[in-house]
């Protein structure tokens, strides 16, 4: 018997042994991807084309490899321009010892269901200082239907994968506002994690942690909290710099798909048509339109643990109480804001870029297991007195839990099992590929509302729009196009073979020998285009793509300033140590 308890209070207590559990409850989550086909998930198409096209690119020497060179028939496609590079390079990684694209994107979320529970072990260890909470809420975190559902179902790369780092940035949160301050890096860590995945998911997290410090405005003027907030701000811009501002480059010199709140159905009118019953949180809809259908229950004993949160909340400790009740304010406040009772249609189009109200169930999600953590380690010790029963009672509920979530997701496999062997191939042996085979939210929109006319039957040539140039010679080779012209007047207008993005670079060289750089603009059709300022009688024009000086300049920032933040964390380590150091030798005399 006394060989039992010592065993019971390792597993108590070893932390190690904490996150064996989780990476084993982690894989046998992740085990349903076996049977699932990537290419037959929401976003499969686009991320296995995603990953294929930048290989692509990689290989004609464009670093960072941001518009593709065979994406809607050659005209160039900027999908990493556009899209978070973190959900990109680390697949890709991956993929050096797979053999298969889809096979790297599996891996990837299933180590993304395995991290997301380490990190919120982490962040609930934190603030609690216990370790049976802490994985108690991993657990909940993990088996969450819809967070599962965002890899088996939606495979919403973006979206799981920023699932890591919502726990850092309420661990640094918590860290700066209740305790001692730190660990106040963790905000900055889990932010850039953040913006380096998922654009929405940051745009709301970043809500959510300044509805929590107005909430703790009397703390700001504390020693160093203002301070901190405004390092930990500055390292989060500067380090996450060389994304957003090409992206914001990119997007104010032209109108593109994502940015039309129509087409991304990202006003109010949409995301009321995309809410949820509440009678979805505990019944699989079957109701919406086939292929499309999405889990947004919250599970039996999940449900059951968070109302327990009557009877057991004035059990909690008063060390986290207040921020207890912060997560039981952010879960129903979540949980409203994705149902049908929430006035979406009033609301600025800068909250519905979400799209799909639903989605804030993934924010709940985060919440309540915060919750459930805490009720639950309160059930069990009221309910059993001895250890052996207590771990009889969790390995069923975590049992439960576990299969309830597999049940859920087993509705999502795929009968046909080379979906993603065969698209796979399909692409790599034919990689032009035309505009309708691949999403086009990253097209100018002007080409977009020409994507049935003009788009789809426009040559892979330069275009005389507007005069009488003729066009004599043309050699067109990925991203760089050399055109000989005669005849050449001022107000003649050519348009090149290529979709209109900042970076590309325009040079004309007369028959004099004389060279210059002339200035790109965006064709009505949505193309690179130019506008001759002058006669010209036989010239040569080259077309390439460069990038921008703003990108070189932004990603340079970004590498000096992660180097930066790594000694300002290993500064705070060390400094900890010696804190920790100083205690123990104390304790000693």
């Amino acid at each position: 018997m006394e060989q039992v308890d010592k065993t019971i209070n390792l597993i108590k207590e070893n932390k190690w042994i904490h996150y064996g559990i989780i990476i084993a409850i982690g894989i046998i989550l992740s085990l349903p991807l076996v049977n699932i086909q990537i290419r037959d998930t929401h976003d499969g198409v686009l991320h296995l084309l995603r990953l294929i096209g930048t290989v692509d690119t990689l290989k004609i020497g464009q670093i960072p490899p941001l518009v593709n060179q065979n994406y809607c028939n050659g005209a160039g496609y900027a999908m990493n321009l556009f899209y978070a590079p973190m959900v990109t390079y680390i697949p890709l990684i991956i993929k050096l010892v797979t053999n298969s694209y889809a096979v790297a994107l599996k891996i990837f979320g299933g180590i993304a269901i395995i991290l997301s529970g380490i990190t919120m072990y982490q962040f609930m260890y934190s603030v609690t200082k216990n370790r049976i909470i802490a994985i108690f809420s991993s657990i909940f975190y993990m088996v969450a239907p819809y967070k599962l559902a965002n890899v088996y179902k939606r495979y919403a790369i973006g979206e799981f994968t920023a699932s890591i780092f919502i726990p850092f940035v309420f661990m640094g949160l918590y860290n700066l506002f209740e305790q001692k301050g730190e660990k106040h890096y963790f905000i900055a860590i889990g932010a850039i994690g953040l913006a380096l995945s998922h654009s929405v998911t940051t745009e709301y997290i970043a809500l959510f942690s300044l509805v929590y410090i107005l909430l703790n405005i009397k703390k700001i003027k504390e020693k160093n909290v203002l301070k901190n907030i405004i390092v930990n701000v500055l390292f989060i811009i500067l380090i996450t710099l060389f994304f957003y501002l090409p992206l914001l480059e990119a997007t104010s010199s032209a109108d593109y798909t994502i940015t039309n709140n129509e087409k991304m159905m990202t006003n109010g009118e949409s995301a009321q048509a995309n809410t949820i019953s509440f009678t979805e949180l505990f019944v699989f809809n079957n109701s919406r339109q086939e292929g499309w259908e999405v889990t947004v229950i919250i599970g039996i004993i999940t449900s059951a643990i968070l109302i327990s949160t009557v009877f057991v909340g004035k059990k909690v400790k008063n060390e986290y109480r207040s921020f207890y009740m912060i997560n039981i304010i952010f879960a129903l406040v979540s949980i409203f804001m994705a149902s049908i009772l929430f006035p979406w249609k009033i609301m600025p189009n800068f909250l519905c870029k979400l799209q799909f109200p639903w989605r804030m169930i993934g924010f709940s999600t985060f919440f309540i297991s915060f919750i459930c953590g805490i009720n639950l380690y309160i059930i069990v010790k009221e309910l059993a007195k001895k250890d052996t029963i207590r771990l009889l009672l969790i390995i069923i509920l975590s049992t439960t839990m576990i299969a309830e979530s597999i049940f859920i997701m087993s509705k999502f496999y795929t009968k046909d099992n080379s979906l993603d062997e065969k698209y796979e191939a399909s692409i790599l042996e034919n990689p032009k590929i035309s505009h309708l085979r691949i999403n086009r939210d990253y097209m100018p929109y002007k080409a977009l509302v020409l994507q049935n006319t003009y788009v789809l039957e426009r040559e892979d040539k330069t275009y005389v729009l507007n005069g009488n140039t003729e066009i004599i010679e043309e050699n067109k080779n990925n991203l760089n196009d050399v055109i000989k012209i005669h005849n050449a007047k001022k107000g003649d207008i050519l348009e090149f073979p290529y979709y209109y993005y900042v970076g590309y670079e325009l040079k004309i060289e007369t028959e004099q020998g004389k060279e210059n750089t002339y200035t790109l603009i965006e064709s009505d059709n949505g193309y690179l285009s130019y506008v001759f300022d002058e006669d010209m009688e036989n010239a040569t024009i080259t077309i390439s793509y460069k990038g921008t000086i703003i990108q070189k300049i932004s990603y340079m920032i970004s590498a000096v300033s992660v180097i930066l933040f790594a000694v300002y964390v290993i500064f705070y380590i060390i400094k900890e140590n010696k804190k920790l150091e100083k205690v123990n030798d104390k304790k000693l005399f």
